[in-house]
């Protein structure tokens, strides 16, 4: 629950990332018929997992329950939505919607234009986490292979852009991908990944960059257990002892650091 809390978390600062101000689009207007503002949907998904999150805090609700009322709230709020009136820089947004909602091939349709924007205009950030987000939906659609080799895409992250990627594919993308026949690259993307996290650099000055490096040596064991569980459970038992050993060395350097 721990984990999945910061991975809400951590997807919950990137969305806040590029939120647009102005006015709200008028209900009573014809040509805004049917479609709600991206900062419309997520005020109002926010309101509803505050609230939730509030229940669960509570124990009144389970994280299953949570999720499913969230999709409930999110496919009501994509009643007659007009796919086809986006504009590609709106794209995350109203994919994070389909996202919640678990509209997953819906979801990828949004991404691909959202990362296509975020290449034409050479927007880092949009460009690393939608990737990412693309290559989950595909992977809870079972289309594992090509899920992994979207994920793949982001690790020429730069050192300052690569916060996001262990994360992801720890939290999101193995859970949807492992166990299809296709774990033996997932475990290498794990390993990828965990690079990419040991060579992130963070600003100390910063909260979060504090706390990126307080998480980073959970954040790396955890991934490390699961390389070694994806090895083992494809039969590569010298892969998995091996994997063990690099693991124990990286943790034991980040301890006398």
């Amino acid at each position: 629950m721990a984990a999945w809390r910061l991975i809400v978390s951590l997807f919950g600062l990137v969305a806040l990332v590029g939120c647009k101000t102005g006015t709200l689009p008028d209900p009573n207007d014809p040509a805004e018929a049917g479609i709600l503002a991206p900062e419309v949907i997520r005020r109002q998904l926010k309101g509803a997992s505050d609230s939730l999150l509030e229940r669960v805090a509570k124990r009144q609700i389970t994280d299953a329950e949570f999720h499913d009322l969230m999709a409930k709230r999110a496919n009501e709020l994509l009643n007659d939505l007009p796919m086809d009136k986006i504009d590609a820089d709106q794209a995350w947004e109203y994919a994070e919607v389909l996202r919640t909602a678990k509209h997953w091939d819906q979801a990828e349709k949004m991404l691909k234009i959202a990362v296509d924007f975020a290449i034409k205009t050479k927007n880092e950030d949009r460009r690393i986490n939608d990737t990412l987000r693309l290559a989950h939906a595909q992977a809870m659609q079972g289309k594992v292979e090509e899920g992994i080799k979207t994920a793949e895409r982001v690790m020429d992250a730069s050192p300052t852009g690569s916060a996001p990627i262990l994360p992801a594919v720890l939290l999101e993308i193995t859970p949807a991908a492992e166990g299809k026949g296709h774990d033996l690259e997932l475990a290498k993307l794990l390993e990828d990944a965990i690079a990419k996290h040991m060579a992130t650099k963070v600003d100390l000055k910063t909260q979060g960059g504090t706390d990126f490096i307080l998480a980073r040596p959970h954040h790396v064991r955890n991934a490390w257990g699961k390389v070694v569980q994806l090895y083992a459970r494809s039969g590569k038992e010298k892969e998995a002892t091996e994997a063990l050993k690099r693991a124990e060395e990286m943790l034991d350097s980040m301890h006398r650091v």
